[in-house]
């Protein structure tokens, strides 16, 4: 089992998490485990978004919280 950095920007606060990352495991899984609504953020390696479906692979990810108004 791979350790997983997660940075998460929400709300001008930036929280930090170290999750135990199990194979085959999509960006989408890791919102579920972090009970984050998939709707509402980007994940981004490396400064550049992912698609929510892809595995995730990188040891080090940051979750920005997407805010919308119409």
């Amino acid at each position: 089992m791979t350790v997983l950095n997660v940075r998460i920007r929400a709300d001008g606060r930036v929280s930090e998490r170290r999750i135990d990352l199990a194979r085959d495991l999509t960006y989408e899984g890791l919102f579920e485990i972090l009970n984050i609504n998939p709707e509402t953020v980007v994940a981004l390696v490396e400064g550049h978004p992912v698609p929510n479906d892809e595995q995730v692979k990188a040891d080090d990810v940051e979750i920005v919280r997407i805010v919308s108004s119409g």
